[in-house]
């Protein structure tokens, strides 16, 4: 034994030739794991290609088997469940990595796992999900949508952009200082009949005043008498009467008759002056009276002048805000000449007062009541000098010398009394002279013009709504919209502005007001332009709207008016037509105002040319609104031909700049009734897992340990190599 094993170790270790035979032997080895690791690896690339090509073949092929009803909408989603998509994929994963037919040699021959073949269809990235809904509506419409239309629309809209905000304005003034200007004008003519009454109670004493007539003694029926026969009495009372000598015994009895007569007489005349006086101071001071609240009457009414002014003043600039995104974006053509409207707005100023005919007049009027004042202080006016006079006669005239009351009477009385009734005269100039007045026939016509128009409008608008009204349709159709738009997260909110259409100031304020809404929701939305009109025009495109003419009954029905639902969402039969058609109203009769405004022939009614413009307008807008409602297209802006807007024009308008109100919510809903589907279970992206092996030809345990360093990524078990792979698709 020893023998063999050093005749072993000599001829393979010692030997040379032996030697390089181990070596050749080794080197033989190495290269054969090498090759066999190559060989491995080859095939594991291969099996890696075959299943990664397999697993997005069967994910294409099962996303291909999309909701034919959705399609129809441009909208693309699984059709089915999640079982259905994990065995189609299974079904068509395999297919594609089966080996070929016949017993040939397979260098791969992979085989598919299928208890790890899996699929998710994420709901969560469904139709439901308000980004991915609106995401499908865009890449469907960026091909398809000529959006050129919509673009041409906005842009001739806010081409009057500028002129609706003077008319909104415009109003907004009207309205808010009608009350002022009634009230202020109220006080002016109260004030302006108190002064007339005191002028009336001052002429009523002219004649007792200024006559230079002479009534028989003791007669008073001026103060000429009153004058003259003082001397008279002044006989009978002397200043100084003679010291009683007893001459009365020596008197005759005609003599002491005619004293007593001549006594009578001079009592009798004391009395009718006293009288006389006592009625020209009251009737003074009853004047006087009435123009002190004559007085405060103005002074009240500068003071709701001056509100009117301040009012004016602030409200020019009120509206910038909510226009001035939209007018930023304006690249349309303006109207050309709009002086009518900026005449409009000057006659604005027209309804404040001169300031200097308030201070004028104050002053006017003060300075008659200080020609009438009776003041302990003061006895140079005519009230206190007829005191005096007074005072005169209760004492006998023996405070009154002859020169003192000629001139108490000649060149006092009557010059106080005459300049009080100059400054009266000269206040009801002011008030005639000062005050616009345009309240004429013609206005008074077009007050009643504009009334009569605004009432047939009203009966129009009652008409189509009495049309659906009395009729129960649709109701269970909008009780399940209802319930689908909740289920998509939405709310039961209702967009449309409704009007009255029973006061033509009050109409014309909420019309103005809904044009603000509507113009600062269009520039807040002018950001967003480009993606919101793709989104208008898909729910134009895929939607029916409202068709003209109405139909009967049918016309109403949800089937022909979903874009109106879409718009306002109202639950009831016919009502989101009407909704429509009442906005329309509103875009129409602005336009048709502001082209009234800017109608110079108006002008003529000075600050009341608004109330003509009512007129015109209310009646332009049922012209309007009947050739809409007949399928006909109007001017976009009286007087130029183009462009012309119909219904749909209108509707693009209101679905670009109306407030949502969760309108996405209610395009889902509207179409989960239509293609009745659910979207909450229409997945648009999948989610895959998917095994398949093979078996190793050479050294498991080296694919195991080239596995654990990352240089292929799969794992091994036992005599097996299996690959997995996850896909993912969308639409």
């Amino acid at each position: 034994m020893k023998r063999c094993i050093k005749k072993f170790i000599h001829k393979f270790i010692v030997d040379e030739k032996g030697a390089v035979s181990i070596f050749l032997i080794m080197i033989t080895l190495l290269l054969f794991f090498f090759n066999a690791v190559l060989i491995d690896y080859a095939r594991i690339m291969v099996a890696d290609r075959q299943t990664d090509q397999a697993a997005k073949v069967a994910l294409r092929s099962t996303m291909s088997s999309y909701n034919q009803g959705l399609q129809d909408k441009g909208l693309f989603a699984f059709n089915g469940e999640q079982g259905d998509a994990t065995a189609l994929f299974q079904t068509v994963f395999e297919k594609n990595i089966q080996a070929g037919d016949g017993e040939g040699f397979h260098f791969v021959d992979l085989q598919a796992e299928e208890s790890e073949i899996t699929t998710n269809l994420n709901l969560d990235r469904g139709l439901a999900n308000k980004e991915v809904f609106e995401h499908q509506i865009l890449e469907e419409m960026k091909y398809q949508a000529p959006i050129e239309i919509g673009e041409s629309i906005l842009e001739s809209f806010l081409s009057i952009s500028d002129e609706m905000e003077q008319a909104s304005v415009y109003v907004d003034i009207i309205k808010e200082i009608e009350d002022d200007v009634e009230s202020r004008e109220e006080k002016l003519d109260k004030a302006t009949e108190l002064i007339k009454e005191a002028k009336e109670k001052l002429e009523s004493i002219d004649t007792e005043i200024n006559s230079t007539s002479v009534s028989a003694y003791p007669v008073v029926n001026n103060l000429q008498d009153i004058f003259n026969g003082h001397t008279k009495y002044l006989d009978v009372y002397p200043i100084n009467p003679p010291a009683d000598d007893g001459d009365d015994e020596e008197k005759t009895n005609e003599e002491k008759e005619k004293e007593t007569e001549d006594k009578r007489k001079a009592d009798n005349f004391k009395g009718n002056a006293a009288a006389l006086l006592t009625r020209l101071i009251n009737v003074s001071t009853e004047a006087k009276d009435k123009l002190m609240e004559a007085l405060e009457l103005i002074k009240e009414a500068e003071t709701l002048n001056n509100t009117v002014k301040t009012t004016i003043d602030n409200a020019k600039d009120s509206k910038q805000e909510s226009y001035q995104n939209a007018q930023n974006e304006n690249r349309g053509d303006d109207l050309g000449d709009d002086s009518g409207l900026n005449n409009a707005m000057d006659s604005v100023d027209d309804y404040v007062l001169d300031k200097e005919m308030f201070t004028t007049l104050i002053d006017k009027v003060q300075s008659a009541i200080d020609k009438l004042e009776s003041d302990n202080n003061r006895t140079d006016e005519l009230i206190p000098k007829l005191e005096e006079i007074k005072k005169g006669v209760d004492d006998g005239f023996h405070s009154k010398r002859h020169n003192e009351l000629r001139n108490a009477i000649q060149d006092q009385v009557r010059i106080y009394y005459r300049d009080t009734l100059n400054l009266i005269n000269e206040a009801l100039e002011i008030l005639e002279q000062g005050r616009a007045e345009f309240k004429d026939d013609g206005l008074e016509e077009k007050e009643e013009e504009a009334d009569d128009n605004l009432e047939d409008l009203k009966d129009k608008m009652d008409s189509i709504q009495d049309d659906y009204e009395n009729i129960s349709g649709d109701t269970e159709t909008y009780q399940k919209l209802a319930e689908r738009v909740i289920k998509y997260h939405g709310a039961i909110e209702e967009n449309g502005e409704k009007f009255e259409l029973e006061d033509r100031e009050d109409t014309a304020d909420d019309a103005m007001n809904f044009i603000d809404m509507l113009f600062e929701n269009l520039g807040e939305k002018l950001i967003s332009a480009r993606d919101e009109l793709y989104i208008n025009e898909y729910v134009l495109t895929r939607f029916a709207s409202h068709t003209f003419p109405t139909d009967g009954t049918a016309g109403y029905k949800f089937e022909n008016n979903q874009v109106e639902y879409i718009i306002y969402g109202q639950a009831s039969f016919g009502a989101n037509y009407m909704a429509a058609l009442s906005e329309i109203f509103a875009v129409r009769f602005a336009i048709n105002f502001v082209a009234a405004l800017m109608d110079t022939k108006n002008k003529v009614f000075g600050p009341y040319m608004w109330v003509a413009a009512l007129a015109n307008a209310f009646g332009k807008t049922i012209d309007n609104m009947n050739d809409i409602t007949n399928g006909r297209k109007v001017e976009l802006f009286p007087g130029k031909t183009r462009p012309q807007w119909g219904y749909e024009e209108h509707l693009r308008l209101f679905l670009f700049a109306h407030p949502t109100g969760k309108k996405t919510e209610r395009i889902m809903a509207v179409i989960d009734h239509d293609t009745e589907t659910d979207l909450t279970k229409s997945s648009t992206y999948i989610n895959a897992n998917a095994t398949s092996s093979i078996r190793l030809w050479f050294l498991p345990g080296l694919a195991e340990m080239l596995g654990k360093t990352g240089a292929i990524d799969g794992r091994v078990e036992g005599n097996r190599y299996f690959i997995e792979k996850e896909v993912n698709y969308s639409y």
